[in-house]
């Protein structure tokens, strides 16, 4: 009998229940597509979605990078400001650069497939697939949370990536249940279903907090061998709580007009803002501890 991995935070048994339930509520009508909702849905997916990168810094201390904690907290909040400073001077372009990232970070989910390409594919599937079936309201939040009327074209684009990916993605979960990965095949397959059906904040927020941000918070703590609340309790309440004051921050500057918009708008650009450190901070750290390091002939 094969042993099914509780990868996702869910045994998958429950992934595929709730999101089936999930999109069959939303199919009969029972979770209103309405502003207030998005914005609860926004600021829930930010609060359980952002714990798994607060091990970011102590992962990297534990690959051995020999920078002081002042480096590489300054290090983190320059890519993060970097990025903020993106999103006050060309919206468009920081969510476009956002959709690339969210593409390049969900692929290391799925590399247990045998092949970077697929695992790409199953990532810009699952970015793009709202674009289907949701493409005007796709494009309506996009224009809501960049504030210009140019964001729609993104809409457009994810909808001509989308086939291809999705087509790559079959394949994607072809492979991972030929290698045994059958928990990753049923939850990519479950996340893809949630963002192809479901309306874009919902279908999102279903695959980032019970497929993505599970997986990796299991991922890295048991790399640094912590197995409890106890053990990981003091690295991630400190650094979560500081994303909530990014959130919070992003929240006051926002120039939105209302706000059930502004919490929407705040919680996806804190995630941005959060997503750039977590992904070019390893690369950024290499160099530091290159530099710190004395030539070696």
């Amino acid at each position: 009998m094969t042993r099914i991995v509780r990868m996702t935070g869910l045994p998958v048994a429950g992934l595929l229940l709730v999101t089936a339930v999930t999109i069959g509520l939303d199919q009969v009508g029972y979770i209103p597509d309405t502003p207030l909702v998005t914005a609860i849905i926004a600021f829930a997916l930010f609060v359980i979605g952002v714990p798994h990168g607060s091990f970011d810094l102590a992962l990297l201390r534990r690959a051995g990078n020999t920078g002081t904690t002042a480096q590489l907290v300054l290090l983190y909040l320059t890519c993060a400001m970097a990025m903020y400073m993106v999103w006050r001077i060309t919206p468009t372009l920081a969510l476009a650069t956002f959709l690339v990232m969210a593409v390049a970070h969900f692929a290391d989910d799925w590399t247990d497939c045998g092949s970077r390409f697929i695992a790409n594919g199953i990532a810009a599937a699952i970015v793009a697939a709202p674009a289907v079936l949701h493409g005007t309201s796709l494009g309506a939040l996009f224009v809501v949370l960049t504030g210009e009327a140019d964001a729609v074209v993104l809409a457009e684009v994810m909808l001509l990536v989308a086939p291809v990916g999705i087509a790559v993605a079959l394949v994607g979960l072809v492979a991972l249940w030929q290698a045994g990965r059958k928990d990753l095949a049923i939850s990519a397959g479950c996340g893809l279903a949630a963002m192809l059906l479901l309306p874009p904040v919902l279908g999102f927020a279903l695959f980032f907090c019970l497929v993505h941000s599970p997986m990796q918070f299991r991922s890295h703590a048991d790399a640094l061998g912590l197995r409890g609340f106890k053990d990981w309790s003091g690295i991630v309440l400190p650094i979560s709580l500081g994303g909530l004051g990014v959130a919070a921050v992003v929240l006051v500057l926002n120039d939105g007009a209302t706000l059930t918009t502004d919490v929407f708008a705040a919680s996806f650009m804190t995630l941005s803002v959060l997503t750039a450190p977590h992904m070019l901070m390893p690369m950024l750290a290499d160099k530091l501890k290159q530099r710190q390091s004395p030539a070696t002939r």
